[in-house]
This record gives structure tokens, C-alpha cells and sequence, in this order.
């Protein structure tokens, strides 16, 4: 460990020389306040330290690899998964039992970070496969829903028509119902489509999941410049409910483009959502083959 990187490096005290910082992990993520520092023990070069978290539980990180994180802070090579589930800190200097327990649970995290960076450089990234059996599964969930919704609709007595029908003495509330019907399928039908898409590519479930609703998208547009151009008879959208067109096809109105705008937001935070998720089962299923 050089004199540079050393933490407390410069004030003569060492290690302890940083207590009162605040502590960052891995990425530059806040792990709370190093509140204490216990120096190595006979056998071993490795100090820790005492990190308080924001709610007052106390943990303990490796300070052997601790680098100055600007004015006023230390940043340890630790993530917020393996520093949250590290042993607590009990009071008094750990024993040598402990000490081993947290040998063994920061180098098996290290071995799994970066077993985990390799394979991401080799199989991240937007996996177009992944992201078309997610719009896939979105198509299928808009269709399965909009059932169930119309069933419901017919069973309540409510209309699901977002025009309203003049017989009805208030359209401006049928048109709302079935408005906020479309959006909710809609967004539960692009979750599970981000999902499965975050799922298959097990790496980068965020952006899967956006290159989910990028793809419907992009099938959007091209079946409806296929139906103008082609011609009324060959226009599937007027045959087929896909999750991005789910949305009465005839004059635009001021609602119309409200309700068009509000489902693509809420389509494109819910597939970013949905990949999210699919990735962090991966990220479970890493942390339980760690090392113990």
C-alpha cells in the first residue's frame, strides 16, 4: 500500500487519520461514516474499518486497498450488495473469528464482481433477440389484459370506447375510463415484456427492456405507413392490438394526443422497469453462489 493512497496518509496518524469521513464503495456509492478503525491483527496486514450506516448499524470494511475520495471522503474497493451483508460490527475489536468471516465474505464478492465484469464485457450489451421475444410477450399480456378488461367493462356496465357514444348522458367519463384503462394494460403489458427481455439477456436489463418498447415502436410506425400506403384493406393495425397502437386509430384529437403521449412514457418507463427487475434475478442468483 503506497504512502499516497494510504488512508490518513499525510497526518501521521494512519488509518485513523480518516475517522469522521464519509466512506464510498465501489462506483462512488455513499456507504455511511467511518466512525472507528481497528489496526491489523498479529498475522494479518488488513485494518478495518468501523462504517456507520445512515439508519446506525455499523458494519466493517477492509481499509488495506482505501484510496482518498476528494476533500473529505475514502473510497473502499467494496460494493453496497457485499457491504450491506458483511457481519455486523459488534462492539470492541473484532476476534479472529470474525476477522476470517470477513476474509472470506469481501474476497468472495471480489472473485464474483470480477467473474461478473468479464462476462459482461463478453455477453452485455442490447441483445436484439431478447428484446423481440420481450415485445413479444408485451403483445400477448396487451391482448390477455385488454380481455379481461372488457370483461370486467361488460360486467360492470362500463364502456371501454374512448369517444364516449352520445347516448351516454356523460362521454367525457367513458372516454376517462377507457383512457386510463389502455394505459395501465399497456404499462402492466410492457413490464412483464421487460421482464422477460431483462430475463434472456441477463446483463444490461435496463436498456433490453428500453430496446423492448423501441422495437414496438419501430413496428408501430412501420405497419401504419404500410397500411396508408397500401391502402385501408391491408392496414393490421385495424386487425391486430398491439401494445403500441392500442389506441383508437381516427382523427387526432387534443385527448387523443395526450393519451398518446402519456402511454409512451408510461409504456417506456415500464419496459426500462421491467428489464431492470429480469436482470436483478441474475444478480440474486450470483450473490447465492458466492462464495461462503
Amino acid at each position: 500500500m503506497s504512502e499516497e493512497s494510504a488512508p490518513g496518509a499525510g497526518d501521521g496518524r494512519g488509518p485513523a487519520g480518516w475517522v469522521g469521513r464519509t466512506v464510498h464503495g465501489r462506483d462512488g456509492v455513499r456507504l455511511g461514516t467511518l466512525s472507528g478503525v481497528h489496526p491489523p491483527a498479529d498475522g494479518s496486514t488488513v485494518p478495518w474499518g468501523v462504517v456507520k450506516e445512515r439508519f446506525g448499524r455499523r458494519r466493517l470494511v477492509p481499509l488495506d486497498r482505501a484510496t482518498p475520495h476528494g476533500d473529505d471522503g475514502v473510497a473502499v474497493p467494496v460494493d453496497r450488495a457485499a457491504f450491506r451483508t458483511a457481519p455486523a460490527a459488534r462492539s470492541g475489536e473484532p476476534d479472529a473469528h470474525t476477522r476470517s468471516e470477513l476474509d472470506r465474505h469481501y474476497a468472495g464478492r471480489s472473485a464474483l464482481i470480477m467473474a461478473r465484469e468479464r462476462q459482461h464485457e463478453r455477453f452485455g450489451g442490447v441483445k436484439f433477440g431478447a428484446a423481440f421475444f420481450g415485445w413479444i410477450v408485451a403483445v400477448g399480456l396487451t391482448v390477455i389484459l385488454l380481455g379481461i378488461a372488457a370483461g370486467l367493462a361488460a360486467a360492470t356496465g362500463f364502456s371501454l370506447d374512448l369517444s364516449g357514444s352520445p347516448a351516454n348522458p356523460a362521454p367525457e367519463t367513458v372516454g376517462l375510463v377507457g383512457a386510463i384503462t389502455i394505459v395501465v394494460v399497456m404499462g402492466l403489458a410492457y413490464l412483464g415484456g421487460g421482464y422477460v427481455a431483462g430475463r434472456l439477456a441477463r446483463f444490461d436489463g435496463a436498456r433490453n427492456g428500453t430496446a423492448t418498447w423501441v422495437l414496438g415502436l419501430i413496428v408501430t410506425i412501420v405497419l401504419g405507413i404500410a397500411g396508408a400506403v397500401a391502402g385501408a384493406e391491408y392496414d393490421v393495425m385495424d386487425r391486430i392490438v398491439l401494445p403500441s397502437i392500442a389506441l383508437p386509430t381516427g382523427a387526432l384529437t387534443i385527448g387523443g394526443i395526450v393519451l398518446l403521449v402519456v402511454v409512451a412514457i408510461v409504456t417506456l418507463l415500464t419496459a426500462t422497469l421491467g428489464g431492470r427487475l429480469g436482470e436483478r434475478y441474475h444478480r440474486r442468483v450470483d450473490r447465492a453462489g458466492a462464495p461462503a
